[in-house]
């Protein structure tokens, strides 16, 4: 019998520069490969699109995005839809994520939410490089299972990894990992294997019911905002969030953690803390 082929990998790869012609903020590069795609529509402002032509990522799967603000541009990143996690024969797929703001640029990093469903694996990691007055907003949502279709989740792993350096000096660190399993002793990384022999997988619904995790709710985000009125805005902020998540602020950054029962709450707390932090509206793509 001939041996079995290996499963085919997704790959993608996009990269996104912008620049400043006059007062308007334009495409100056754009690179795409695989099944990693970018549309840029017409409209007031600079906005770009993601796609994924695979259709989700699972295990082994690959996406790297670079995005560039030069000075004094405005970009607004965003999806065209929910990104789906499908499930994996035991690798992590994985998305990597570089920002680059020059001096007196802003980027807005929107994507819609995150779905894993049960068995997925995702490691994420979000390098930002960004001149002292610049500003940056990010988020990042994750919906565990379509609560509509009665989806639960009890094995795979979602990990985040962010790191922000601004001026050069590193000002933000975090890490975000839910897992069905705990690793083995000492092993922190996202690729770190499971405990194989361990008799009581803990199971992600047990985990997320605690009071210290997602108190029972399914979805999540984390949100973070640099800039220089960073610390003027945790009031509103916090009004905007009521009792979906809390937020503090601190040496011009300001960060917020938001847990929803079910995505269409998740959603809407987003879109009012992301428009206390931004004057233009929300991406077209997130009505559509």
């Amino acid at each position: 019998m001939d041996a079995p082929q290996p499963l085919q990998r997704a790959r993608g790869a996009v990269r996104i520069a912008a620049k400043r012609r006059g007062d308007a903020t334009v495409l100056d590069r754009l690179y795409q490969s695989g099944s990693g795609k970018a549309r840029i529509p017409r409209g007031p402002g600079f906005e770009a699109v993601l796609l994924n032509t695979a259709g989700g990522v699972t295990g082994g799967d690959v996406f790297t995005n670079a995005v560039t603000a030069g000075a004094g541009t405005a970009v607004t990143v965003t999806t065209q839809t929910a990104e789906r996690i499908y499930r994996s024969t035991g690798e992590n797929g994985r998305i990597e994520n570089h920002l680059v703001m020059e001096k007196d640029a802003r980027l807005d990093w929107l994507p819609q939410e995150t779905i894993l469903f049960d068995g997925g694996r995702i490691a994420r990691r979000m390098s930002v490089d960004m001149a002292e007055d610049a500003s940056l907003l990010a988020i990042e949502p994750l919906v565990l299972g379509r609560a509509a279709m009665g989806e639960q989740v009890e094995r795979g792993f979602a990990g985040d990894q962010w790191r922000v350096r601004r001026g050069g000096r590193l000002v933000y660190a975090d890490g975000f990992r839910l897992e069905d399993r705990l690793p083995e002793c000492g092993a922190g990384r996202s690729d770190a294997p499971l405990v194989r022999d361990d008799p009581a997988p803990r199971g992600i619904g047990k985990i997320i019911a605690r009071n210290a995790a997602l108190n029972g709710g399914t979805c999540c985000a984390s949100l973070l905002y640099v800039a220089l009125d960073a610390e003027d805005r945790i009031a509103p902020v916090r009004d905007a969030l009521a009792e979906a998540g809390g937020a503090s602020a601190w040496d011009g950054l300001l960060a917020a953690r938001i847990v929803a029962a079910n995505g269409s709450s998740l959603r809407q707390a987003l879109i009012r803390v992301v428009s206390v932090l931004r004057a233009g509206p929300l991406p077209r793509v997130w009505f559509t």
